[in-house]
């Protein structure tokens, strides 16, 4: 026993002695550079040109594969969209089987099918492999493409183009492409109402039979399946699929603007902007400078603890989120980007200090302990995605598309490894170069352009240009200047005129109204029933279901859902006592602010603040109320939702609106007003 506890406190002593020198302000040494070993996949080819990879794993019954065209860029022109609605039907079932049918196949083989123009993709139980293949193969080589399909697929199209309409996040994602690449180019052009309703059946039958071709084709399949039994399952569902390869389009020359310049887009009811800065990238894979390229850009912004994030998001809570990438190009040039949702009210800061951090990366060499954060991330990276059999494949076709050496991935950590942090300076400079940028920025001008137009980078003033929603060039958005004396009760009083006037709104004493939004799910309701001495209920209903219920009675508020019921309180409970208020304008005047005058859609507007919850819109021409803002607070922070009225019609008298636009998951659904009944005698059993 006694030798025991000698043995003990000889080990414990020896193990503090190796932990004091360890010297903890020093960074480890690293290892050698693990190779990774990737094996390779079993290839053949089909006579019609169709390059098949296969990567055999028994770890679970399953298999997948994966068919991938190899297109070149598509220019649809005045069909834009067509290559869109061709695919969303494709795999719909085929000529031979009906779509509920086909669909019915799948489920009951547990399996996933989906096919579209530029390939598709299947997974299933390994032992269903030869069903799979099947019904795979008729949805790709026998697609059936009917009138009523495409009609169908149309007006879901245009339903999701015009919920974007007002949206700056929608706006900014076909505004910013099309300004960079220009829309006589397949990366800058986008679908629009009149472009998708050129699209003809005809036209979908043509696009499927000039660009579902296999010759620069390849398919990748992977999982619990042998590679005689893949070769066969092969040529006997794609062998017959005779050789071809779609067309190339002529791609026009792309340049960068001659200075750094602001592009601005002015969405008037935007809440946030929508910042990003761009310019063309030359960069490639097969690059000699691609590998510092990946760590300048983790660097700059491809990171949370990134120079662009600290400095927007911690530094200055400017945003929740910033990034950049510095993109490669195969069949045209690929762009250098960094983006972030903005606060309105410091757009032009953010765009200063997402300079500065192009100017210190450029001109000051990384930290050690820095670049070491981004190999060793890297590594993690590579490592755990190597894990993954059908990597083994996908590399394999990624090494073929990029013209890249055939051990680019062996040696790709060690490649990462070598860079420095002279090597991030100098490509900084090579593709960051602050000179020929465009800043595109989405968003309110009423709030964003002034500060921009004093804006200065360098010292010197940006050049701003003004462009429209479909990224047509177009003039300065117009100020609105408050005319002398006006003050928040001249607002309130035109509008009670504007709608019927005092006697007449003094006569409603409780009003019922119920709207609907008509989607492919069903009827959404919204169900509203108010009262002078703001009693309050709305309830959101769908497919008879009671989604929401919020009601304000005798100073108290409820929200419900769900079977579940919770009392409000705070500033939750104070926005749905705002939202409860009975003709604020006649019976709460007391509580508005002038806040100032903008543009909302299509008006210039008037601006009352009734508290820091809810301002409203009053047309400056016809004094009708056109809009509100509600500020709610989430987990995620502070949410401002803009409604948009339209459309009055007289009752009793008073004009109200019969249409609302109304954000509400995730996109903008148009209300429209069913059923109205001014003074219906409601009981306090209503609310």
């Amino acid at each position: 026993m006694k030798k025991q506890f000698i043995f003990l406190m000889v080990l414990l002593l020896t193990g503090a002695g190796a932990i004091a020198q360890i010297d903890r302000s020093q960074m480890p040494t690293s290892g050698p550079t693990p190779e990774i070993n990737l094996g390779k996949p079993y290839t053949f080819e089909l006579k019609n040109g169709l390059k098949v990879l296969v990567v055999t794993d028994k770890k679970l019954p399953t298999f997948s594969m994966s068919l991938d065209l190899n297109n070149p860029p598509v220019f649809e022109g005045d069909k834009a969209g067509v290559q869109s609605l061709t695919g969303a039907i494709m795999g719909k079932g085929s000529t031979e089987t009906a779509k509920e049918k086909f669909n019915e196949q799948v489920d009951f083989l547990g399996a996933r099918i989906s096919v579209g123009t530029g390939g598709g993709f299947a997974a299933s139980l390994s032992k269903y492999k030869n069903d799979v293949f099947g019904l795979f193969a008729e949805a790709a080589f026998k697609p059936n493409f009917t009138q009523e399909e495409l009609d169908f697929e149309k007006s879901q199209l245009l339903e999701g183009l015009k919920s974007g309409e007002n949206s700056a996040a929608a706006i900014a994602g076909k505004v910013r492409s099309a300004l960079v690449y220009g829309k006589d180019h397949p990366a800058g052009e986008f679908a629009t109402e009149e472009t998708v309703n050129n699209v003809t059946l005809d036209d979908v039958k043509n696009f499927y039979a000039a660009y579902f071709k296999p010759s620069n084709g390849y398919l990748i399949i992977t999982g619990d399946i042998e590679k005689k039994e893949a070769k066969k399952l092969v040529k006997k569902y794609f062998g017959k699929w005779e050789k071809g390869m779609a067309p190339e389009a002529t791609l026009p020359t792309l340049s960068d603007v001659d200075q750094t310049q602001i592009n601005l887009v002015d969405v008037p009811n935007a809440v946030q902007t929508e910042l990003a800065i761009y310019s063309l990238s030359d960069l490639k894979m097969n690059d000699p400078d691609y590998y510092a390229a990946l760590v300048t850009n983790y660097v700059f912004g491809g990171s949370f603890g990134s120079y662009l994030n600290m400095n927007l998001r911690e530094k200055n809570g400017y945003t929740y989120g910033a990034r950049s990438n510095i993109g490669t190009g195969r069949n045209y040039k690929g762009t250098f980007t960094a983006s972030a949702k903005i606060r309105n009210e410091v757009t032009d800061s953010a765009i200063v200090e997402t300079f500065k951090e192009l100017n210190r990366i450029r001109t000051e060499f990384v930290e050690d302990e820095m670049l070491a954060t981004a190999k060793a991330k890297f590594l993690g990276n590579f490592i755990m995605s190597s894990e993954d059999k059908s990597v083994v494949a996908d590399r394999s076709i990624r090494i073929q598309k990029n013209e890249l050496d055939n051990d680019f991935y062996k040696n790709f950590i060690a490649n990462i490894n070598k860079v420095t942090k002279e090597d991030i300076k100098r490509v900084a400079n090579r593709f960051l170069s602050p000179d020929n940028i465009r800043i595109v920025v989405v968003g309110k001008a009423g709030d964003i352009l002034e500060p921009l137009e004093k804006m200065t980078l360098n010292g010197q003033p940006v050049p701003i240009k003004f462009y429209d929603k479909n990224a047509n060039e177009t003039e300065r958005p117009s100020t609105i200047e408050i005319p002398a004396g006006l003050t928040a009760q001249t607002v309130l009083d035109n509008y009670i005129k504007a709608i019927g006037g005092k006697d007449a709104v003094m006569k409603i004493n409780d009003i019922s109204q119920f709207s609907a939004f008509t989607s492919p799910m069903g009827e959404v309701i919204m169900d509203t029933k108010s009262q002078k001495g703001d009693n309050w209920v709305m309830v959101m209903k769908m497919g008879g279901r009671e989604l929401n219920k919020q009601v304000y009675k005798d100073g108290k508020g409820t929200v419900s859902g769900m079977g579940q019921t919770q009392e409000l309180s705070g500033d939750m409970l104070e926005a749905v006592k705002t939202e409860a208020m009975f003709f604020p304008e006649l019976y709460h005047a007391d509580m508005a602010t002038l806040d100032g005058a903008e543009r909302l859609g299509d008006h210039n507007v008037f601006v009352i603040k009734w508290n820091d919850l809810k301002k409203s819109f009053y047309d400056t021409e016809s004094g009708l109320l056109v809009g509100t803002e509600t500020t709610t607070m989430t987990p995620q922070g502070e949410t401002k939702v803009v409604t948009q009225f339209s459309e009055f019609k007289e009752y009793a008298g008073v004009k109200f609106p019969t249409s609302m636009v109304i954000p509400m998951m995730g996109r903008e659904l148009t209300f429209e007003l069913k059923d109205l009944k001014v003074n219906p005698g409601l009981k306090d059993s209503d609310f």
